[in-house]
């Protein structure tokens, strides 16, 4: 019987201090959280992927107990300091998971070590569309990163700001929950920390969409007010691994708002077991977006049909 106790666990590489939660046993599945959370953006995922992988969950650099040092917060350098922490503690081969801020460092890890990622999931983050008008904080963020870190530094105000302008009102958290969100986003220097990351926005290296070839599934919030519907169409002819686009009825934080709907979309996800009838896929549908693998499969091989193309 897989344990499945969650466990804390810290380490300092090159300078930088790591937090990170692990869970379960098997093939490691590593999960890469936004702004404003922490591990804990997870959390309602966590058990479930823990009874078949073993669950990586850190503090990004700057948030939760991780460490906050000035320095370099490119997506890019964030990146290859993520894949240090992976090496650091034995993980070579693993699935990938992001959301939000998280799928920009995920994006980054793939384009330094695609070889590396089994199977990639991607929540709530323009690939190919993005207008900034959608997103005005992070021009705002990076030409003023001093103010922003003010206002980050109110974390209890900060926190409520984006939950509560980004979550469809009915879904938002419960209090104690958020109530939990502010705490790790309360960590001293949390906002300097983290206002860096948009200083730095502009030294991030191009992202190569060609090494996108693992079998990849996107996760998109319905009423997202940062990520509108229109930034889904078209994503399958930039990412070649794109299996799948699920539309699901939330705003931007899905791991809370559907929690149940992201934890399932994710198991079968990783056990291939996706399909495109599945009343889950019904918005997307409705919105004319790909339910199943966009390439045909190479080899027919099932029990009613054992030919294979050549």
């Amino acid at each position: 019987m897989v344990k499945t106790n969650l466990k804390h666990h810290f380490t300092k590489i090159s300078g930088q201090e790591w937090h990170w939660v692990e869970q379960g046993a098997g093939t490691p599945i590593v999960l890469l959280h936004g702004i404003p959370e922490s591990w804990q953006c997870w959390k309602h995922q966590i058990p479930s992927l823990a009874r078949q992988f073993r669950v990586i969950a850190p503090d990004l650099k700057g948030y939760g107990k991780s460490g906050k040092k000035d320095g370099d917060y490119s997506m890019t350098h964030v990146a290859g300091e993520v894949l240090s922490l992976l090496d650091e503690i034995g993980v070579d081969n693993f699935h990938l998971a992001g959301h939000d801020w998280g799928v920009a460092i995920s994006d980054n890890i793939i384009s330094q070590a695609s070889h590396r990622v089994k199977r990639y999931i991607r929540c709530c983050l323009s690939l190919h569309t993005y207008d900034p008008r959608n997103s005005l904080h992070h021009q705002w963020n990076a030409e003023n990163h001093q103010e922003a870190a003010k206002l980050m530094n109110r974390a209890e105000a900060y926190v409520r700001v984006w939950f509560e302008s980004s979550c469809k009102t009915e879904l938002l958290p419960q209090e104690q929950e958020i109530n939990e969100i502010i705490e790790e986003f309360s960590e001293p220097g949390t906002g300097d920390a983290v206002s860096r990351y948009f200083r730095d926005i502009r030294k991030s290296k191009p992202i190569d969409l060609s090494k996108f070839t693992m079998p990849i599934l996107y996760i998109h919030g319905e009423h997202d007010p940062r990520q509108p519907i229109e930034y889904c169409h078209g994503m399958e002819e930039h990412l070649p691994g794109l299996q799948a686009i699920l539309v699901i009825d939330s705003g931007h934080f899905v791991t809370r708002e559907r929690p149940r709907d992201v934890t399932n979309a994710m198991v079968w996800f990783l056990n291939s077991m996706l399909a495109s009838g599945l009343p889950i896929f019904e918005r997307s549908r409705h919105y004319g977006l790909p339910t199943r693998p966009v390439k045909e499969p190479e080899t027919s091989f099932g029990v009613n049909a054992v030919t294979t193309k050549t």
